[in-house]
């Protein structure tokens, strides 16, 4: 067997060849990689008595030469045969490549290092031997050095069949490679046309149980920054289910927008209920509180450590999920005692890459909602006080997350009551008023678009707001201005819409 390795990533490699190699077989490298075998006690041959040359432009080019790629494309037939003995170039069996690590450099910014990190030779070399998975065993991770020692050990060569899942592999990591330095380009070189073209480079998607609906198959896939649900480490209970993710990624998303700890409530992709306390324990109790009829089987996220007093409270209730940066220890072992109970620890950073839903015959892609920053502007001649202020910004923050239309009810940086999607916007503060019940009195309303009539000002009167923030923006903003002015119900435009769909 003969065997290419040209490789950026050498962890490993020196054990993988120990574990494969056999009398006669030949181990051909390029100059680090061979500099780095040699030193580990194998006798690897230097392309460079292939190529006749040593590397050039500072290693720029080692490998793209006629005498490796004959080698590796060379379909066994007596002709081609011939043409390799002639030109006495020889034949792969396995071609071994990594590459450069373009994505971390890609996350540094720097244009050239991104620039020396787009590989060349290595992306070659995986094509080709992938196109001959006929005759050539191609390796493009260390991951797959024990099961391909495994194989050889056992069956004394590698199969067709393991050779095909090896060849579309390396496809599927060339495509992937070549997306990230495309993406990562665009938005350095010229931002502004970065969205002309979108390539999707997700790889190795993980089976879920079904959809959203048994009948339905689906998979995960993960983004390239290890954070959100998708990044997420489940430290106990049952497998998600495409249900969870997405209610998990809701909860996620709407925690992300707080600073001091809060706890987040969701059921089907809506916030139910939200508090911010300095005491986690305290906002998870007037998070459940403000709906604890629709969280039953919840899903919750909050931005800080769980501590065991706020794990004994959700212990006694049934949640289907919970999402955090951290567990203490006691709480740990109180929330896996619920052995169905889903425990996820996350990296709290939001997501910059672009939201993407798919539409009949095509998909649709936009930037990320981002609910500040805002400057909002009193509309009225009175004011909202100071802890009313904090508690309109608080509202703002949840009702960029509830589904359209919505309306939020909050006092004291917790939820009193919400309406979200409703086509109908003052049907939304209706249900909103129902939930809160006494609780909306003193209460401050956050709408996630303007109100089309003053019907809304009148129903907030009635319910006992103290105070409103909303877009702005329709054709009777005087008339809802003008209402509010009548009830002295201050009034605050964001000029910012807040929609999600």
């Amino acid at each position: 067997m003969n065997i290419l390795a040209s490789v950026f990533d050498k962890n490993g490699l020196d054990s993988f060849l120990k574990n494969i190699i056999r009398e006669g077989d030949l181990v051909y490298a390029t100059g680090k990689t061979a500099d780095f075998l040699k030193s580990s006690g194998i006798d690897a041959i230097s392309t460079s008595k292939l190529s006749g040359f040593d590397e050039l432009l500072g290693g720029r080019v080692k490998t793209l030469v006629p005498s490796i790629f004959a080698g590796i494309l060379s379909n066994r037939d007596p002709r081609s045969n011939e043409e390799l003995k002639a030109m006495k170039f020889p034949q792969f069996d396995m071609v071994i490549s990594n590459l450069y690590p373009f994505r971390a450099a890609a996350t540094s910014g720097d244009l050239n290092a991104m620039i020396e990190n787009i590989d060349i030779g290595g992306v070659s070399l995986i094509r080709a031997a992938a196109k001959n998975y006929a005759h050539v065993s191609v390796v493009t991770s260390r991951d797959q050095y024990e099961l391909i020692s495994r194989i050889i050990r056992e069956k004394g060569e590698i199969p067709l069949g393991v050779r095909q899942e090896l060849a579309l592999k390396a496809f599927a990591l060339a495509a992937s490679y070549d997306i990230d330095i495309y993406t990562s380009l665009s938005r350095n070189i010229i931002p502004e046309h970065s969205m002309e073209n979108l390539f999707l480079g997700f790889t190795e998607g993980k089976k879920l149980r079904y959809g959203e609906n048994p009948d339905q198959e689906a998979y995960m896939y993960s983004g390239n920054q290890g954070s959100g649900i998708p990044g997420a480490f489940q430290m106990s209970g049952k497998e998600l289910s495409y249900n969870n993710i997405l209610d998990s990624n809701a909860a996620f998303e709407t925690a992300l927008e707080f600073e001091e700890p809060t706890v987040v409530i969701v059921k089907h992709l809506t916030p139910c209920g939200v508090a911010s306390s300095a005491r986690l324990s305290e906002a998870y109790v007037r998070a459940f509180d403000a709906d604890p009829e629709s969280a039953y089987g919840f899903v919750m996220a909050s931005n800080v450590e769980v501590d065991a007093d706020t794990a004994a409270l959700i212990a006694k209730n049934f949640a289907e999920v919970v999402v955090a940066p951290s567990y203490s220890k006691e709480a740990f072992e109180i929330l896996r005692k619920r052995k169905n109970l889903r425990i996820l620890r996350t990296r709290m950073t939001p997501d910059t890459e672009m939201r993407i839903r798919s539409v009949s015959g095509g998909i649709l892609a936009q930037t990320p909602l981002r609910a500040f920053p805002i400057e909002p502007v009193l509309k009225t001649s009175m004011g909202a006080t100071g802890s009313d202020l904090a508690d309109l910004m608080f509202a703002w923050k949840v009702v960029a997350h509830a589904r359209s239309n919505a309306i939020v009810l909050a006092k004291s940086n917790a939820v009193t009551g919400m309406g979200s999607g409703q086509t109908s916007r003052v049907r939304a503060l209706k249900i909103a008023g129902e939930l809160a019940g006494e609780k909306a009195k003193g209460s401050v309303l956050a709408s996630d678009a303007y109100f089309p009539f003053s019907d809304s000002v009148e129903e907030a009167k009635r319910l006992g707001v103290v105070a409103i923030i909303q877009p702005g923006g329709s054709i009777r903003d005087n008339e809802v201005i003008a209402k509010c002015e009548q009830y002295s119900i201050p009034l605050y435009f964001t000029s910012k819409r807040v929609f999600l769909h």
